[in-house]
């Protein structure tokens, strides 16, 4: 099963709320949009796994200091999701479909 990209109105609010709020107020947009839990922005590079920029796991996301980007909490917004919504899938498949979520989700800013 896969998960519906936001409309073109809900990644706009995204957008706007990411850069005037921060990321947390963002992915709080998404998390409504999908009607899931939120999601906790951890910006604290400790629990980071060395050679990675962010990690996810039991409901937080955690970044490195110096590298939360907006790519990056929609690709840990979506495994929050599939975590969320009990999707069963292959994690390659998994960190595939977070690449493409979160590819598509800029693009889709007006």
């Amino acid at each position: 099963m896969r998960l519906r990209f936001p409309s073109r109105n809900v990644c706009e609010r995204f957008h706007l709320t990411y850069e005037l709020e921060g990321a947390q107020k963002g992915a709080n947009v998404l998390t409504r949009f999908y009607r899931v839990r939120k999601m906790k922005v951890v910006v604290d590079g400790r629990k980071v796994g060395k050679g990675y920029s962010a990690e996810y796991y039991g409901n937080k996301a955690h970044f490195k200091r110096r590298e939360i980007r907006k790519r990056l909490v929609l690709h840990e917004l979506y495994h929050h999701l599939v975590e969320a919504k009990r999707l069963a899938m292959p994690l390659h498949e998994e960190e595939r479909r977070a690449d493409e979520f979160a590819r598509k989700v800029l693009r889709r800013r007006a």
